[in-house]
């Protein structure tokens, strides 16, 4: 192995775990203690490190986490020197939802002194698969990834990752079914907790008629769906499949989309719902304003939950929502790859299936 190489391998350790053994680095590499000792003393006379009684420290003793307010020694930079890794992105969009999937990604990064590639499908499995390519064939050292489609069983892609030579996280999307299939790590909200703690704030309200409202063909609604229906069984309501709704949206029609809402709205009106859970926020905003419209009062009349929290604050009666963890999700993951990329040393870290929970902001919508 050549020096440089090695030399990146000790300060991407170093990113990871704040500090290294001579010893069990070298024992890691199959290399001598001297070589490493001798690569540790070049990386100290850079200023890069810091060497202490049996090894090293990242220079001024900082842990793999630095202050996120200081710019890291290791970031990288165009110009700059070698990133510690070469990790691609690939998100359906960049315009809803996925930026602060990115932006938790980004941070990572730039703490650990990783080159981040940002590549957008636009839902489209065609051109997932081709910048998977393209990333691959450029020599990515991993990749992180949200498929277009809901599930990867059976899919192109799954084929294409499970050939992967680098470590795949996939991003926001179950591996459940697909375990079968190379050695893929996962990162996720857990929209099923999402759900029930919807669910679970308007039971404690004092609800018993709620709505779970989902855009029709959403990834996130199987979940949302099985979230529900959980919380409403275990509460005692188990004619609780009736009470949800799809909301198809015609594209770039929004006359159509509000007789979707009307419709819905008159249902609720039949049936006694006095809460309704919605996703997205665009609709859930598009549903509070139809209420005012049409006198029905928020919440007195009807409460609503939106689900995502991108823009429910942005209301005329600011929504209730519940918030999906996406910067989390996205420094996670990051971190999970470069982890995954270390453990290519030798060590024998155990595969990741990581859930993280939603929060519930409450706002004006849901109040007693």
């Amino acid at each position: 192995m050549l020096s440089e190489d090695r030399q990146q391998l000790i300060l991407k350790e170093l990113a990871l775990h704040g500090s290294v053994n001579a010893a069990e680095f070298a024992a890691k590499l199959g290399t001598s203690g001297m070589t490493v000792r001798r690569d540790l003393a070049l990386l100290a006379g850079q200023g890069l490190i810091e060497r202490v009684h049996g090894g090293a420290v990242l220079a001024g003793g900082r842990a793999a986490t630095p202050n996120p307010t200081q710019q890291p020694s290791t970031s990288w930079r165009p110009g700059g020197r070698r990133p510690l890794a070469t990790i691609g992105m690939i998100v359906p969009s960049a315009s809803y939802y996925f930026p602060g999937v990115i932006r938790g990604a980004e941070a990572a990064a730039q703490e650990l002194g990783v080159r981040l590639v940002l590549g957008v499908s636009n839902y489209s499995g065609v051109e997932e698969r081709r910048q998977l390519r393209r990333l691959f064939e450029h020599g990515v050292d991993g990749i992180l990834v949200t498929p277009s489609e809901q599930s990867l069983a059976g899919t192109e892609t799954l084929e294409l990752l499970a050939e992967a030579k680098v470590p795949v996280v996939v991003v926001e999307r179950s591996i459940d079914n697909a375990l079968d299939h190379g050695r893929l790590e996962s990162v996720r909200s857990d929209h099923v907790h999402g759900a029930e703690i919807a669910v679970n704030h308007l039971l404690g309200l004092g609800h018993r008629k709620i709505a779970m409202c989902l855009r029709e063909n959403s990834p996130t609604a199987p979940q949302l769906i099985d979230g529900y229906l959980l919380a409403m069984r275990r509460a005692g309501h188990d004619e609780s499949d009736s009470m949800v709704r799809s909301m198809s949206r015609a594209q770039n029609d929004p006359q159509a989309h509000r007789l979707v809402v009307d419709g819905i709205l008159d249902w609720c009106a039949e049936n006694h719902v006095t809460a309704a859970i919605v996703h997205t926020d665009e609709d859930a905003l598009q549903f509070a304003s139809a209420c005012q419209e049409r006198r029905i009062r928020v919440p007195e009349d009807l409460a609503i939950i939106s689900y995502d929290d991108e823009i429910a604050a942005l209301g005329a009666v600011p929504l209730t929502a519940v918030a999906p963890p996406k910067y989390d999700v996205g420094h996670q993951a990051l971190v999970m790859c470069l982890n995954r990329i270390g453990a290519r040393l030798g060590s024998t870290t155990a595969l990741q299936r990581v859930n993280l929970s939603p929060a519930l902001v409450v706002r004006d919508s849901t109040q007693p």
